[in-house]
């Protein structure tokens, strides 16, 4: 912990403080247990575009949600059989990678985050109709926005939009 801790001998405070920092950051990051890397495209087929869709709604920055716009991560904390499991959810190339934040991940766990995670993103639901019909005017649409976030929950739906 740095709070009421001293720079030691011979060391400048601020490289302390850095390193201390960067000690911090790389054990959060070996934290990370990797639970899945999902498709990044619809049910029919069509992009999805990862960073348009955390941003597009507003929906995706009400808790228990985090956006971290710079670092293109989205945060939240899904409901689970036994308590919550918070999960990092980033994108690259086509894919969707779920990490859970702190512990292992059972396989039963995994199964269950990762059918969230594709619900959350509504990786199910096939809008190569909708981007047909876009294709002209809006191309930029077509290439993968339009897809709204929804909530692991009914009941957390309806919360957000009361």
């Amino acid at each position: 912990m740095l709070v009421g801790r001293a720079a030691p001998k011979g060391r400048s405070t601020h490289s302390f403080v850095l390193r201390s920092f960067t000690t911090l950051v790389f054990a959060i990051l070996d934290a990370l247990t990797r639970v899945a890397d999902l498709p990044l495209h619809g049910a029919g087929g069509e992009p999805v575009d990862f960073a348009r869709t955390i941003v597009s709604h507003g929906v995706a920055e009400l808790p228990p949600n985090r956006v971290e716009l710079a670092a293109r991560t989205f945060e939240t904390t899904l409901p689970m059989q036994a308590g919550a499991r918070t999960v990092g959810i980033t994108a690259s190339g086509k894919k969707l990678h779920v990490e859970a934040v702190a512990g292992t991940v059972s396989a039963q766990a995994r199964t269950a985050l990762t059918q969230t995670v594709a619900h959350i993103f509504r990786l199910d639901e096939d809008l190569s109709h909708f981007y047909t019909l876009v294709g002209g005017d809006l191309s930029w649409c077509a290439a993968g926005a339009g897809r709204m976030l929804r909530s692991p929950t009914v009941f957390e739906d309806v919360v957000k939009t009361t």
